[in-house]
């Protein structure tokens, strides 16, 4: 009878303590899920001992271009009002044979400055991340490629093209862009816009473009998950979110929104957003209108 007992014992104390287990691997699970479970930066920096750096400053000549591709890592382009550009780079890696497989070729001229990445063809797997910090004339022309990590510029007077962006984007001013292919959320500004216009395109993630009061353009917003207007001297302050088509016709279908800013002028053109798509202005013309509803 007492082994009976003592065999009933052990079961209900291996029952509970397996509804615990499995009650924190379920609270854990939801933790790392919500994005509250992860490595700290110094916790990542440890497991990466073998750290490189590259520093160099140049002189460019007014509205020079600037072109970066394929780094691994987040980027960060601050701009400032003479032709001196620098570059701070740095390369975290487990091992010294991971951070000798990878580095970045830099190329200069008065003109241009060009920032790629190389890879050793005999390496396989590579564990290591980077870090690029570029200080830039506000007058260049800059583009951007295959970028695994977050995107930030500062102001920028010249040309912006954006690709292949595995991160958010945030850019501080900009007056004529192409943005693209981007694996996360995108807020800009805008405060003026060069004949080019703006576009951007394929984003996994929401869309915020903040306008100027004086900002004269033709806004033409389609194929995103809705769209909110907050306009608070346009006559309309908010649309309501896009229509769509029934669902077995196809996503480029749906229905946009058209509205025009000031007088119109140049092009601001979202499209392809898996996300809400928010325009915001605090103190935009009255003469702005909306145009039309369906694109």
């Amino acid at each position: 009878m007492k082994t009976k007992i003592m065999w009933t014992l052990v079961v209900v104390l291996a029952t509970s303590f397996g509804m615990v287990a499995l009650a924190w691997a379920v609270q854990t699970s939801g933790l790392a899920a919500a994005g509250f479970v992860s490595a700290a930066p110094t916790q990542t920096k440890q497991q990466y001992p073998v750290r490189g750096e590259i520093n160099r400053s140049f002189q460019l000549s007014p509205n020079a271009q600037i072109d970066v591709t394929g780094i691994e890592g987040a980027v960060k382009v601050e701009t400032r009002n003479d032709n001196r550009a620098e570059i701070h780079f740095v390369r975290h890696a487990r091992t010294q044979r991971d951070f000798d497989c990878e580095t970045i070729a830099v190329q200069d001229s008065p003109n241009s400055l060009t920032i790629a990445h190389q890879t050793d063809a005999m390496c396989r797997v590579i564990q290591a991340y980077e870090e690029l910090t570029l200080i830039v004339p506000q007058s260049a022309n800059l583009v951007f490629g295959r970028i695994e990590g977050d995107f930030t510029v500062g102001k920028t007077d010249g040309y912006l093209q954006l690709s292949s962006i595995e991160g958010s984007v945030r850019v501080g001013e900009v007056q004529s862009a192409q943005i693209e292919a981007i694996e996360g959320s995108v807020t800009l500004s805008v405060a003026h816009l060069e004949s080019q216009g703006i576009t951007v395109r394929a984003v996994e993630g929401p869309v915020e473009l903040r306008v100027a009061n004086d900002l004269n353009a033709n806004l033409r917003v389609r194929a995103a998950e809705g769209v909110d207007i907050d306009l608070p001297n346009a006559p309309n302050k908010l649309i309501g979110t896009n229509s769509f088509q029934s669902e077995d016709e196809d996503r480029s279908q749906r229905r946009g929104t058209e509205l025009q800013l000031g007088t119109g002028g140049p092009k601001i053109l979202i499209s392809g957003i898996e996300g809400r798509v928010r325009i915001r202005g605090t103190y935009l013309s009255s003469q702005s209108r909306v145009l039309s509803t369906e694109c």
